[in-house]
């Protein structure tokens, strides 16, 4: 479940690890995606691939020592 006191199209975080789980089990899984929610909650499914669905951004990258 993502939660967020936007509305509807507001970005939300994903990690690499819940991506990789959401296409390894793409019969098993599915996103349940909160807004609105300090007002009035609603929700809706996302199933994958996420990809078909939303837009995939990194926002964040792991540095290694070369």
């Amino acid at each position: 479940m993502k939660t967020t006191n936007g509305w509807e199209r507001t970005p939300f975080h994903i990690t690499r690890n819940e991506l990789a789980v959401a296409n390894a089990r793409r019969s098993e899984w599915c996103l349940v995606r909160l807004w609105n929610f300090s007002r009035e909650p609603k929700a809706f499914e996302l199933l994958p691939p996420l990809d078909a669905h939303v837009s995939l951004t990194a926002t964040t990258f792991e540095a290694g020592f070369a």
